[in-house]
């Protein structure tokens, strides 16, 4: 019987550790791969290449080519500034260009105030509101009823990737009437008596403009000589009495719906009457009818009176003394 050399079973005995190690690492690796493949089928699966069929000039013959969806853009400038005056309603634009799946949303950037998220309004003034119509472009935010407070920048932002936005600056102003010529008028008695009047920094025609005569709305006194008319654009009305007459003096007013007032002073003379003469007297008289100028006087009758009575008192007292 041939008995083995120790040193030769020693290295039969490594070969086969390492052997066994090989195969114990191969099937861990196995198990490894498969784990991995497990869980890339768990993951939903990219979205689609966006595919286009290109029509060759052989017969049957096509190719397929893939295509990047457009970028969005504004089809609005940025920098646009848009002007309304007070109690009037802006529309603020916002037209996007290839928006996808994006998101419009509309903030107030002098406070950072969320104002809309597509068509909800996160703002608690309800004066706020994003107009769009279904398949359109067109994302404006309305401002009903404007104040000077609303005057500022507004940013309409796209949730694309990146979000992208522009910026629209709104300027409120105070729209207001103006009667063409002097304060004062002067016209001889027969004579025709024009007013016109005219708005000023209007962005929108009035529903109305009515005409006062001191106190009297008199739009509709044709029977009284009265006729008003107004341009095609609505921004100016005409007053026009054909053969005033002394009734006629006083005080006249153009009260728009949307604007401040504006009011005159006619006078209607006599043949012979000096205007002049009257304009000077009408002057000097105008102050009595002043609320102000009485109350000015008021005080300073209760401050001369009180100093009065303040120099009365130490006599008395000093009598009672002595």
């Amino acid at each position: 019987m041939k008995t083995l050399n120790p040193p030769t079973m020693g290295k039969n005995k490594w070969a086969g550790v390492v052997l066994l190690s090989l195969l114990v690492s191969h099937v861990i690796c196995q198990g490894e791969k498969a784990e991995e493949k497990k869980f890339k089928s768990a993951l939903p699966p990219p979205p689609p290449p966006l595919i286009e069929i290109v029509h060759t000039d052989v017969p049957h013959e096509e190719t397929q080519e893939t295509v990047s969806p457009p970028p969005v853009f504004f089809a609005t400038e940025n920098s646009t500034v848009v002007t309304a005056q007070t109690g009037s309603t802006a529309l603020v634009p916002c037209v996007v260009k290839n928006i996808g799946d994006g998101v419009i949303s509309w903030i107030r950037r002098k406070d950072y105030h969320l104002l809309t998220v597509g068509l909800t309004t996160y703002s608690s003034d309800d004066r706020y509101q994003a107009v769009h119509a279904q398949h359109s472009e067109d994302w404006t935010l309305q401002v009903k009823f404007v104040q000077e407070r609303d005057a500022g920048l507004y940013e309409c932002q796209v949730t694309s990737h990146p979000p992208t936005s522009i910026f629209i600056e709104l300027r409120v102003v105070e729209a207001r009437a103006e009667i063409v010529g002097p304060a004062e008028k002067f016209l001889k008695t027969g004579s025709t008596l024009k007013l016109s009047c005219v708005l000023r920094q209007s962005t929108q025609p009035p529903l109305f403009v009515f005409w006062y005569h001191n106190n009297r709305m008199i739009n509709y006194d044709v029977d009284r000589g009265v006729n008003v008319s107004a341009d095609e654009s609505r921004t100016s009305s005409t007053l026009v009495i054909s053969a005033a007459q002394r009734t006629h003096s006083g005080n006249y007013s153009c009260v728009p719906n949307n604007a401040q007032p504006a009011s005159t002073y006619v006078h209607v003379l006599n043949a012979g009457e000096n205007p002049a003469a009257m304009q000077t007297g009408g002057r000097g008289l105008s102050w009595l009818r002043s609320p102000s100028v009485w109350l000015l006087v008021g005080c300073v009758v209760l401050t001369v009176s009180a100093g009065r009575g303040l120099e009365a008192a130490p006599s008395r007292t000093q009598t009672v003394l002595l």
